[in-house]
């Protein structure tokens, strides 16, 4: 199987489910470590069936929240309810949850049968039973045929698997995933990510996923969290996140972002040196300054800049250097009334059309409905 080639990110659009019962709230959680708040005033409701991903760098507390809704983090405030239920001062052992860790946690000395079995028999299940249901589970992380495997004769996709089929042993309500892919590389993350997203829509299961990974975020949930310094930034469809960012911080998480220095204008206006660019509407007060961001797939080239260059409100830039991406190619403008560089992504389809070379001169164009104002310094984590 050839490598995969760098392409812009793919954005799930696939509908958030249409359930109206909610199977997790989280009201009002904190979580304060000393004088250091992990978590501040969380309030979040999770509908049953729905595949959640917690997303933001490290440190911005999605770690702690799932450990808080496992219970094995006690919140500082705050309650959780679970189906009706309060669980906020329930342990762990009596919390309706199936649990997969980034480092699978099987048990070595175990083999896979039964590392998968481990839940069912504490729970004193009948053998017959135990046998019929990790057989069902084996076969649904496609790993028939492995049962008298010990972990360390797998390789890390199997172990993971196997640590999905054990925590979906005991038919849990909810399927807690803390970053379970990130130990594996690149090829078999993005295999087993499918997989694992194809089953939970088989069964159904309510799934909340810890991630720093924005491509996982964005192909796997139906809806992604954003956290930053304890915080929820946005919560969205993916296609919501990716396109209609709610803060610079979201905006520079998720994706690629150009970001450049302007003055705020009328409503839908900034000012690019001395170049007027047409935005979304904002609130940022005339003459401050601010950042206009735009992906880079959404900025047009073309090679009207000789006749644009000394034309009142035309913006041109000079290429600087040229990525070649496979689907697309990455072009660096140098903008020259105020020396700021400006990242254009170019479908290979249309690149032959511009003769792309480093310093030549093309004309720019920012889609209003593309281009969004923020309050100067906000993209910084």
């Amino acid at each position: 199987m050839p490598p995969t080639m760098t392409s812009p990110l793919s954005v799930s659009t696939a509908a958030t489910p249409r359930a109206t019962t909610t199977h997790l709230s989280i009201d009002g959680v904190s979580k304060r470590f000393g004088s250091f708040t992990a978590l501040d005033n969380i309030a979040l409701e999770i509908q049953e069936g729905e595949f959640v991903c917690f997303l933001g760098p490290s440190g911005c507390g999605k770690t702690t929240l799932l450990r808080t809704i496992a219970g094995l983090t006690r919140q500082s405030a705050g309650r959780l309810t679970q189906r009706g239920k309060d669980i906020s001062m329930l342990p762990p052992q009596a919390r309706d949850f199936g649990i997969v860790f980034q480092s699978y946690a099987l048990f070595p000395n175990l083999t896979v049968f039964n590392n998968v079995a481990y839940g069912l028999r504490n729970r004193r299940v009948e053998r017959a039973r135990i046998n019929d249901r990790v057989a069902e589970l084996l076969a649904l992380v496609n790993l028939t045929g492995s049962e008298a495997k010990y972990p360390a004769a797998l390789s890390g996709g199997q172990q993971q698997r196997v640590a999905l089929a054990r925590a979906l042993a005991t038919e849990p309500g909810l399927l807690l995933l803390d970053e379970p892919l990130s130990a594996l590389d690149a090829r078999v993350r993005g295999h087993l990510r499918s997989q694992i997203k194809a089953l939970q829509a088989r069964l159904g299961v309510t799934t909340i996923m810890v991630t720093h990974d924005q491509e996982e975020a964005l192909t796997m949930a139906d809806r992604i969290v954003v956290m930053n310094h304890g915080v929820i930034e946005q919560v969205g469809t993916p296609a919501a996140i990716y396109h209609q960012p709610a803060s610079a911080f979201v905006a520079s998480f998720i994706g690629s972002m150009n970001f450049l220095e302007v003055t705020a204008q009328a409503n839908r206006q900034a000012l690019l040196g001395n170049t007027p660019c047409a935005c979304l509407p904002h609130t940022i007060a005339v003459g401050q300054a601010a950042q206009l961001a735009i992906r880079p797939e959404a900025v047009a080239l073309s090679l009207q800049a000789r006749a644009l260059k000394h034309q009142a409100g035309a913006l041109n830039g000079e290429v600087v250097s040229i990525e070649f991406l496979g689907a697309f190619q990455r072009v660096t403008l140098r903008l020259p009334e105020d020396h700021q560089t400006l990242i254009a992504d170019v479908p290979s389809r249309d690149s032959s059309k511009l003769s792309l070379y480093v310093g030549q001169l093309l004309a720019i164009h920012l889609p209003a409905e593309a281009a969004r104002l923020y309050a100067a310094g906000s993209s910084q984590q």
